[in-house]
Order: structure tokens, then sequence, then C-alpha cells
């Protein structure tokens, strides 16, 4: 059974943090001229081999060298985890039995295992925009029924343990604390609520002080304006409020206020319809039956509830104070005491200011869980593996850079549970590929696939320049009729009936074939440090996949297939076949210019094919160069002074198979953008080999089975003409 105790801090936002949280920091700082040290606990708790983090042993050997009397721990952490929390936690009470103070800090958020680390804290210190999170250790396993229960009941001990320091900082009971643990909920707590419930010792203001003598001012003016709207008896207390030394009198008015007429008892009064049910006042216009009776306490102490809801108005707007509309709008809610303006008004009108203009805070793009550990380890391998290669440039921070295969095979059967002591080096190779979760096997084919990518991205064919790719999604027949031509459109008169156009069905049909090879990977090879055989091999059979196609496509051009309607692909009839052949020269390149842009559809109708590429034999290549970029016309004249009238109005490819077929014909072809005279059928649209693997049967290894679902297929004949030279 393989587990990771109390990773992640909070289960359900763990993505997201990790997505923004800077990397871990652990530090030591020392103040100038005073007995104090400060402890800087930023980021996750524990050891990583991926990303720099707090560890306990970091802690320790820190807490070692510090003889202040005073320690200020500092926490922004999401957690991490459980044994190095626990291991922290322990180190600070040692420092305090030995006589220093532990003076806890939570600068952001101290979570999950953080939250205990708190805890050591003889005074904790949380700012009022500060959060603490509590819940029961959590971790990962797998196995059979019997390990996942007993992991359960592990985990379930770590809980018991760490309820006893949340006890002993609150003074609550150990199980009070296990009885959240067994609910498997996240307790998040903000400063004044840990306070409340003993996790903190004080919540401290973070508005600065000439911003609460403005919030006094300005409640003092709301007051006023308040007073001027009220109802007789509440306006006499809020005078009260505001001049103290002239209460007696307001106080008797406001014990025995005028009665109202009853006929203004359903009415609405407007002296009393501006103020808002968040005072408490009673609402004339709500009958005794349909309403509860006000709260006495709020009717006898409004300027109670105004402060109240101001306080919370402050609460949500402080942390968007920066923005300026944010601000402006709460100068205007403090300043003016609309009594109509609530909390909850002011939330959503903030939310709104935020959003204006503004796309989603995470850019448009899903939160999704990160790699964990094992994919991390196994990525840092293929690096490794790809730095002794030469593909890419070894990180200095990979703790397996300069591992031989055997070394990774080895790593990769212990991080799966296999205890390699006492086995010999082919029995150490023969779990790493047999052990269900091994890493290994897999960790062979990212570099497998990645070599065989790289080959097939390499290798020199030039079928893609003039070629187009169509997605295919069965082996079945196709036929390319829909990629041919359309009709003319035809004149409607008004009134009439729309006519269906077809497409030309001059094409060959297209039926996708797989083309494959294997190869494997023997432990033999693995032990020997072959990189050979995991590298050069599926990266030259990636080549090898891409020139197989390349036949395909150059064999169009060779065997001259029938198209469907009969006819071979170059043929007079198709107006396509230059007869007799000539060389390349300035005329008959033209010539091949013109005989594409006349060419004619079913119905007689001009279609103007422009020529693009001359795909020529090696043999002719520096030929069609000399046509292509010579300023004055070439032929058999060598002191030829005629401008050369298709200069650069080609481009010229060149491939040996045509040599091999027929080193003088050479093919004019149109820019497939527009017209498709051959295209290459994929399946699903996969343009490039696949790669399968097995462990091994008939090798002691693991096997490999490359295939490309592909096929090369004529569609048009107007778009491909041919010369078959002198």
């Amino acid at each position: 059974m393989r587990a990771i105790l109390g990773r992640g801090g909070d289960r359900r936002t763990s993505a997201a943090a990790a997505a923004r949280a800077v990397p871990g920091r652990m530090e030591v700082r020392a103040e100038a001229g005073d007995d104090q040290a400060e402890l800087l606990i930023y980021g996750n708790i524990g050891e990583s081999w991926w990303e720099d983090t707090v560890t306990a042993k970091s802690v320790v050997d820190e807490l070692g060298d510090i003889s202040a009397s005073t320690i200020v721990v500092r926490i922004n952490s999401y957690g991490g985890a459980v044994s190095d929390g626990v291991a922290i936690y322990n180190a600070l009470r040692r420092k305090a039995s030995e006589g220093a103070t532990i003076d806890v800090h939570i600068d952001g958020i101290a979570a999950s295992i953080a939250s205990l680390i708190a805890m050591a804290g003889d005074t904790i210190t949380m700012p009022d925009n500060t959060l603490m999170m509590l819940h029961a250790p959590w971790g990962f396993a797998h196995g059979n029924s019997a390990e996942l229960r007993e992991y359960a009941d592990v985990l379930d001990t770590f809980g018991k343990a760490m309820a006893t320091s949340y006890a002993r900082k609150s003074g609550r009971p150990a199980s009070e604390f296990e009885a959240l643990w067994a609910s498997g909920k996240d307790y998040w707590y903000t400063a004044a609520e840990a306070v409340d419930a003993g996790l903190a010792d004080e919540a401290v203001d973070t508005e600065a002080p000439e911003e609460a003598e403005e919030d006094a001012a300005a409640s003092e003016a709301a007051l006023q304006r308040l007073s001027a709207r009220a109802p007789q008896h509440i306006a006499a207390q809020l005078d009260a409020l505001l001049h103290p030394r002239d209460s007696r009198a307001t106080a008797a008015a406001a014990a025995h206020p005028t009665p109202r007429s009853p006929a203004a008892a359903g009415t609405t009064s407007p002296a009393v319809s501006g103020i808002h049910e968040d005072i408490d006042m009673p609402n004339p216009t709500r009958t005794a039956a349909a309403e509860p009776a006000a709260n006495p306490q709020n009717a006898e102490n409004p300027i109670a509830a105004l402060q109240a809801r101001n306080a919370e108005i402050r609460a949500i707007a402080t942390p968007h104070l920066g923005h300026p509309d944010v601000r402006a709008y709460y100068d205007e809610v403090i300043a003016g005491a609309d009594p109509d303006v609530t909390a909850d008004d002011v939330s959503r009108r903030i939310l709104a200011l935020i959003g204006q203009g503004r796309e989603p805070m995470n850019g448009n793009a899903a939160v999704a869980a990160g790699d964990d550990d094992r994919d991390k380890k196994r990525q840092a391998m293929a690096l490794a593996i790809d730095s002794r290669l030469g593909v890419t440039r070894a990180a200095g921070d990979n703790p397996f850079r300069g591992h031989t295969m055997f070394e990774l095979s080895r790593a990769c059967a212990e991080a799966a549970g296999v205890n390699t002591r006492g086995m010999d080096r082919m029995e150490i190779v023969a779990s790493s590929f047999t052990h269900s979760t091994s890493d290994f096997p897999l960790l062979l084919s990212d570099v497998a696939h990645k070599s065989l990518k790289r080959g097939y991205e390499e290798s020199p064919e030039v079928f893609p320049l003039f070629t187009r790719p169509v997605t295919l999604t069965d082996f079945k027949p196709t036929s390319l009729a829909g990629l041919g031509r359309f009709s003319n459109l035809d004149i409607v008169p008004e009134g009439s009936e729309y006519k269906y156009g077809t497409f030309n069905e001059s094409g060959s049909p297209l039926r996708l074939v797989t083309y494959g090879k294997m190869f494997s990977i023997t432990r033999q090879a693995v032990i020997n440090d072959d990189l050979n055989a995991l590298a050069d091999v599926p990266r030259k059979m990636g080549q090898a996949a891409k020139r197989t196609l390349g036949n395909a496509v150059f064999s169009i051009f060779t065997s001259n297939p029938v198209m469907s309607d009969g006819v071979a692909l170059f043929h007079a009839d198709h107006n396509n076949l230059v007869s007799p052949g000539s060389t390349i020269s300035t005329t008959t390149v033209d010539g091949m210019r013109v005989l594409m842009a006349t060419q004619k559809d079913a119905d007689g109708n001009v279609v103007r094919v422009p020529l693009k590429f001359l795909v020529v034999p090696v043999g002719l290549g520096g030929l069609a160069r000399t046509v292509l970029e010579s300023q004055f016309e070439v032929s058999g004249s060598k002191n030829n002074t005629t401008p050369n009238i298709v200069r650069n109005t080609f481009e010229v490819i060149e491939d040996p198979r045509l040599d091999a077929a027929d080193p003088a014909a050479w093919y004019g072809v149109a820019d497939p953008t527009f017209y498709d005279g051959i295209v290459v059928g994929y399946l699903d649209g996969r343009q490039e080999p696949y790669l399968e693997s097995k462990q091994g049967w008939n090798v002691d290894g693991t096997e490999w089975k490359v295939r490309l679902d592909a096929a090369a297929a004529a569609v048009d004949h107007i778009a491909l003409a041919k010369n078959p030279g002198a």
C-alpha cells in the first residue's frame, strides 16, 4: 500500500491555491538590537523533490542556532505533510520549554497542518483579513480492502494526536476537535472567530487610524441627517447621542412619544418611510398580524444598529479599497448613511464594479488538478534521459540528472514498493517492468514516443508542401467527389425554385491503410544502458513512417492511376498531358501554365487553375531553378536577351523517387489551398504515428508497436499536369 499523508491543504481549493502560490520559503532573521528572532514559514510544509518547501529538518536546524528570548513566527501556508507539521510544532514548543516566548503571527492564511504549527505560539495574532482552517488529516492510498481500512485507522490515529495540540492552546477538550475531524469538513475561521474559539489570542484591525477617524466623523454627520428624517421619539434618542449634555429633555420626550392618530396606522408616513429595516424600526405599512414586533433593543439604540451596519460594510469593502470606483462608492455610502443601503447591497455593487470590463479572474481557463509527485518524478526522469541524448540541456536541480537506465529502473521499482535489497540487477530490472504500479514502462514509452515524433517531424519529406490533409473516420472506401469542383450557379428567375448543384466525380476512391512495425526494449538493453535502443530506434521508425507515406504520394505521379471516370490521371482526355514531351525551359513551363489555366469542367466552363509548383526529379532540379530565377529566357540559345516571362512564378520541388521512375518526366501542381490535386487522409485527423506498448512475452522487456493509419489519393485531374520530357 502506497500513501501520502496530509498533503494539499484544502481539498476543494488546493489546485487553485497551487496555481497562485509562491514557492515555499523558510527564513530566519535576527532583529538588530533586540533579543528577538523572526522565523518565516511561507509555502507548503514538508519535503518535495520538485519545488522549494518548508521542511521540519530545516526548521529544527535553524531553531538550534537561535538563542533569542522571543521568536516571532510568521505563517502563510496552505499546509502540507502532517509529520513535518507535527515536528515543527514540537520543535517550537521545545524552545518555549527552554524559556523562549513563541509569538505567532498569521500573515495570510494558516490552513491544514499550518494551523497546527500556529498552535505552538504562546500568543497568536491574526489581522482581521487573515484566515485559519482546520480539518482532519487526509491522504492518498491504494491497495486491497484490508489495507485501505488499515490506512483509515492510521488517519484517525494522526487525527487524535493532532487534536491534543489544538486542545492545549484553546483550552477546549480534545474530543471536540476529534468530532470536527469525524465530519470530514473543512472549518474556516476569520480572525475574530478564531479568537472566539480559543485558536488565536488577538484579532488586529488592519484599518489605518486616520481612516477610523474619517469613519467616525462620517458616522456623526450621518446621524445628523438621520435625526432630521426620523420620527419624534427616534430623533430624540439620536439627538441625545449627538448632544449628551442636553440629553435629559430629549430622553423625557423619547420616553413619552406623541401617539399617532388611528388614521395613520394603516398608511405610510413620509417621516418614517426612509428608515431601513436593518435598524429594526417599526414599519407602518405592515400590520401587526403580518410582522413580528420590532426588536426593542435596537429600537431603543438605533446608533448601534447603524454602527453595526457600517462595520459590516467596512469589512466587505476593505479588501477592495484599492479599486478607485469601489473606494468612491464606499465613501458615498458611509458619508451618506442612506439607511436603504444594506451590506448585501454593497456586496453586490462592489462585485459589479470590480467585474466591469474584465474577463474572469482565471483568464477563461479551467481549473484542473496539476501533476502529482509521481507524474513530476516521471517527467524529471524523462528530461534526464533527454539530456543524456543531447535533446535538451540538463537541469541542475533534477535529482535524476546523469542516472543510467538501470538506476532509473531501480528508482521506479522502489517507488512502487519493491524491496530491492538482495536482488541482482536482472531481478531489479524485471521488477521495474512487471510490477503493476511501476512507472518504468510508462517512462520508457514517454521517451520512445517523443523520439518517434521527433523522427517523423524531422524527416525531409516534401509531399506536405503540395498536398492537403483530410480526416477520415473509418477504413471504408471513401468517395472524394465532395472535394472536387462545384457546378456553376444558375440564374434563378423571380418565383422560381433553386436547383441542387453537383460536384465532379473524377477523383479516385480513398481507403485508409495501416502501416506498422514492432520493436522492443529488453532487460539486457537497460542494464547495458543502451540509449540507442530507446531513442534511435523509435526515431528512425518515425522517419520511416513519413518516408512510407511519401512513397504513397509519389506513386500517384509514377503509377498514373485510373480515376473514377475510367480515364488515367494523366491523359489527353483530361487535357493535362503534354504531347510531345519536352525538357524544362521558359517556353515549356509557360506552356504548362497555359494548359492548366485553360482547363474546362464537364459542362465546358473554363476553370482557371494557376500553376504553383513544379515537381521534378532531382536530376532536373538545377534546370528548373534556373528557369525560375533567370532574368532572361532559358532555352537552347546561350546568348538570349529575351525576358524570362515565368521568372519567380512558381516553386520547385524535387524528389529522388521520380528519378528512379522516369528521370525525364516533370509535373505541374496547383496550390492545394484552392484546388485539391492530391490529398492525404488520416484516421481521425491524427497526422503522426501512434505508439502502443505491452509487457514483453516474446522478449524480457517491453514491446512497442508503431502504427500509422493513412492513405493518399488523387482528387481532381485539373490540379495536376505532366510533361513526359524529351
